[in-house]
């Protein structure tokens, strides 16, 4: 499908919209892009207007190279401008992984303009990630070493790690990657790498609107304690779980379908 462009901060934020129904807007994680959510949430197109777009710096949208850009509140703003510029008021909102954090700010923000909130796999709240060594040095290498140059490097060192992929799934995270310019995505993996969203998780507990939590055990880069607590905290949420993320990559579509039943139990 074609993008459509949106003007936001100074930079063009590539989306498009799919499906008819009630408007359910959602975010993919870093190194992600639009096109991954689509295959996520492509069974509800009967019973939801689905707007994707690529994050800031990532696939079709500007490249940045600014680490400042890449500022949560700005990045949930392009969000604001998806949804100002479809004329939509209200929507069921949602993300993934940095964009579970991109939805849950826009939320904080604007929490009138949020019908549901989606987070996937929270990665980034009131402490660090515990991953943070590791995407400062992915970005390092992706500076160094290029797009394909660090494809070669990163298969070399998980066969040298005793780290197997199934080969579909590395040829699927391939081809996200290369869909980024890589001195943006460099970028945005060293900034991302030091979000720390909150003091605390009490600002949170201020959320009113039905939440629901996907997640899966035993994955440093998107800790399942933290989505523990953020369903603690949240007054709403529910907490559902997923299998490990290379299931994921293979059947994207079980997150679409565990969306729609929680958004079905809350009509």
């Amino acid at each position: 499908m074609n993008p459509f462009y949106v003007e936001s901060d100074g930079l063009k934020i590539a989306a498009e919209t799919f499906g008819v129904g009630e408007p359910l807007i959602f975010a993919h994680g870093l190194t992600g892009n639009r096109h991954a959510i689509r295959r996520q949430f492509e069974s509800l197109a009967d019973r939801y207007r689905l707007v994707i777009f690529d994050q800031r710096g990532h696939c079709d949208s500007s490249p940045v190279i600014d680490p400042a850009l890449y500022a949560p509140a700005r990045m949930a703003d392009d969000m604001r401008a998806v949804l100002d510029h479809l004329k939509i008021d209200r929507a069921i909102v949602g993300g993934e992984s940095m964009g579970a954090a991109t939805a849950l700010i826009f939320a904080l923000k604007y929490p009138q303009r949020v019908e549901k909130l989606l987070l996937t796999a929270p990665a980034f709240g009131d402490s660090f990630n515990p991953n943070r060594q590791g995407l400062q040095e992915m970005g390092d290498n992706v500076r160094r070493l290029g797009i394909e140059g660090f494809l070669i490097f990163n298969a070399a060192e998980r066969q040298r790690l005793g780290l197997k992929w199934p080969a579909d799934v590395a040829e699927i995270v391939a081809n996200l990657l290369r869909s980024h310019d890589a001195a943006s995505l460099a970028t945005a993996l060293r900034a991302v790498a030091d979000w720390h969203l909150f003091t605390d998780l009490s600002d949170v507990a201020k959320l009113k609107c039905p939440v629901c939590i996907l997640a899966w055990e035993n994955d440093p880069l998107h800790p399942f304690d933290l989505a523990r607590r953020l369903a603690a905290t949240l007054p709403t949420a529910q907490l559902k779980m997923l299998p490990p993320l290379p299931a994921i990559f293979q059947t994207p579509q079980v997150v679409g379908e565990l969306y729609k039943i929680f958004l079905e139990e809350r009509l």
